[in-house]
């Protein structure tokens, strides 16, 4: 695997490009205002879902992949978790503000990794990529509400641990969570290709990417750009730096293949999910500097993702 810094940037323009074309929808008003909080719940509900299963469901697990992907991608997790609660108490930061900087720093945006790992190396990276979504998407969920809850109950006791239960259950439900578990048993059982299920699923979950990365730019607000600028900053490092660098080391003590380590490291290094700031808001973290995070790494990803692959392939 030899790409170069252009054969990179030729390769996963396409979804940046998508990206940006959001966003000059959204702030050109088209289709409309109300057509992209709807175009989220289908995204949501519908599209990914069925990628992440029909994916999934076809996936012939090894016990050796997922306990080394797991090993991996969770090193990096807990290694920018621990760093950012570290850091944010040195600084003497506010809860809701520790919160924020964590979010930015641990949660990601696997469907604009999976774009990428799929632009760059096809199906085979798809699968991988999915893998990886299996492991962290549950475990990141679970841990990140417990340490939010337990960050903010002393500000808001009685709405936290109300809250706490409202959304655990709100985990359980989650639609994409719940395609992962049911994609899992299907892989498990074999029933790898049930015609109408299987044709169905790959149908939709084929416009699930284009329209999720439409939607990524659609949430984008570039007057948010003006930022507390440490916090920012922290969250930007830990997230596009520190977990791309655990995952890259990890992954080679490991001895994982290239292309495995590869899409691990693609992954570490996507920006935060756009649900963070749904989760901030939820649950009383500070809704500003979360939503700025979110804008700033994604247009600073545009440039550091090509970087740290020139620097691993």
């Amino acid at each position: 695997m030899n790409l170069s810094l252009i054969d990179i940037f030729y390769s996963i323009s396409p979804v940046f490009v998508l990206i940006v074309l959001g966003n000059l929808l959204r702030r050109n008003g088209i289709p409309s205002d109300s057509f992209w909080g709807l175009n989220d719940k289908l995204v949501y509900w519908i599209l990914m879902p069925s990628l992440l299963f029909n994916q999934l469901s076809q996936t012939n697990f090894t016990p050796n992949i997922f306990t080394n992907y797991a090993m991996v991608i969770l090193s990096g997790f807990i290694v920018v978790i621990l760093l950012s609660i570290i850091i944010s108490k040195l600084f003497g930061y506010t809860t809701d503000v520790s919160s924020s900087i964590m979010q930015g720093a641990a949660r990601h945006n696997g469907f604009v990794a999976l774009a990428i790992v799929s632009s760059l190396f096809g199906a085979e990276a798809i699968a991988l990529g999915v893998i990886i979504m299996a492991i962290l998407i549950p475990v990141a969920n679970i841990v990140i509400v417990a340490i939010m809850v337990t960050q903010l109950q002393d500000k808001k006791t009685r709405k936290s641990k109300s809250v706490l239960i409202d959304i655990f259950f709100d985990i359980a439900k989650n639609p994409i969570l719940v395609s992962v578990l049911i994609g899992l048993v299907f892989s498990l059982m074999e029933m790898r290709n049930i015609p109408i299920i299987h044709k169905t699923t790959n149908l939709l979950g084929s416009a699930a990417l284009p329209i999720m990365l439409l939607s990524v730019g659609a949430n984008i607000k570039l007057k948010q750009l003006k930022v507390k600028i440490i916090p920012a900053i922290i969250s930007i490092i830990l997230k596009l730096a520190i977990f791309p660098f655990v995952v890259y080391l990890v992954a080679n003590y490991l001895r994982l293949s290239q292309l495995e380590v590869v899409v691990a490291v693609i992954f570490a290094s996507v920006p935060t999910a756009v649900s963070s700031f749904a989760l901030a808001r939820q649950l009383g973290g500070e809704t500003k500097l979360m939503a700025r995070i979110i804008s700033i790494q994604v247009a600073l990803s545009f440039i550091t993702i090509p970087l740290i692959l020139v620097l691993i392939v």
